[in-house]
């Protein structure tokens, strides 16, 4: 879960009992201030842009993203009025999470991981509608997983997995505004220090 400040404020998306809701710190105290999701199993990847914060919410083959966006009056947020309701994301078998990325271009990206294989999907505003999936990597195991990140001074988006099959770490990157389907090759990020020790270098730890 990734808080994040606005405002002069600190939020998080949190479940419940009740749903998974938008949340406010208010001195030591968290405040409930907008349910997003009738799900009390979300899990959540905030994206901030602006007043906007995008928000995928995984549950499983079947996950959502939620915007919303600051109303100044109210002091709290509210469903983004370019598009209110939840955007549902078909995603694939295995799957076990996912993370969004918005790209110097407005495109949001969205990765996860499959039975054996990393995938991206990308949208553009106000990302109702998903493309089929792209894959990275086709050799990875059924527990390893990825995560992406923006870097806008090289107008590129990034992917990071781990592969437990290969006992390294893959990266790919994609420069805004090309064809979707053109990624680098893999980095095989820090190769040059892996050992050949137990399982090796990665595992499915990635943030």
């Amino acid at each position: 879960y990734k808080p994040w400040k606005y405002d002069g404020k600190w939020w998080v998306v949190l479940p419940n009992s009740q749903g998974t809701h938008v949340w406010r710190l208010d001195g030591t105290s968290w405040t409930r201030t907008l349910t997003i999701s009738s799900s009390s199993a979300s899990k959540a990847d905030c994206k901030v842009v602006g007043n906007l914060t995008h928000i995928f919410l995984y549950q499983g083959t079947s996950s959502q993203l939620v915007s919303v966006e600051y109303s100044p009056s109210a002091g709290q947020y509210q469903f983004w009025s370019a598009r209110p309701s939840p955007a549902t994301i078909s995603l694939d078998a295995g799957v076990q999470t996912g993370t969004i990325e918005v790209d110097t271009r407005g495109r949001m990206w969205l990765a996860t991981d499959g039975t054996n294989e990393i995938f991206v999907r990308w949208s553009d505003p106000p990302y109702t509608n998903w493309s089929s999936r792209i894959s990275l990597v086709n050799n990875v195991t059924n527990d390893d997983l990825c995560a992406i990140i923006a870097m806008p001074s090289e107008n590129k988006i990034g992917v990071m997995w781990s592969n437990q099959n290969s006992k390294r770490f893959g990266f790919r990157t994609h420069i805004d505004g090309a064809n979707p389907t053109q990624w680098s090759q893999d980095e095989v990020p820090a190769s040059q220090s892996a050992a050949n020790v137990g399982d090796g270098m990665a595992d499915d730890h990635i943030n």
